[in-house]
């Protein structure tokens, strides 16, 4: 398990911070679709702000379900669709389940949150770090 963890780790950080497309599988469509510029600024902002932060479970969250307005919702809408759709592929690849390579993601996400940000720990406390 030690050996998958680690190989889905080092595809994810890969993946994640290297690669800016996204293979999404869309009505059968196999179509290339790249968090946009727009979406990973607004979240950007909302994150320095306090509204967003990211969790433990590898996805973007309202902070204290604070309300967020529609341009906010969609960008966090967006870039948890197109994570989800990595997750899913990179776990289909190694034979796990989609919530191990989330989880394993999460973990890595909120150790390189920026100071001030906060996030979300399993134990379902918000933290600023």
């Amino acid at each position: 398990m030690k050996t998958i963890s680690k190989i889905i780790a080092l595809t994810l950080t890969g993946v994640l911070l290297g690669a800016g497309a996204i293979a999404l599988n869309t009505q059968g469509l196999n179509t290339a679709q790249a968090q946009s510029a727009s979406a990973k600024a607004t979240v950007d902002s909302a994150k320095a702000a306090g509204k967003i932060g990211e969790t433990a479970a590898g996805y973007l969250d309202a902070v204290n379900n604070q309300s967020l307005d529609a341009a906010t919702q969609a960008a966090m809408k967006e870039i948890n669709i197109a994570r989800k759709a990595l997750y899913t592929r990179l776990a289909n690849e190694q034979n796990v389940k989609t919530e191990v390579v989330a989880a394993l993601t999460g973990e890595k996400q909120v150790a390189k949150a920026r100071a001030g940000e906060y996030v979300l720990m399993s134990s379902g406390n918000w933290v600023q770090k």
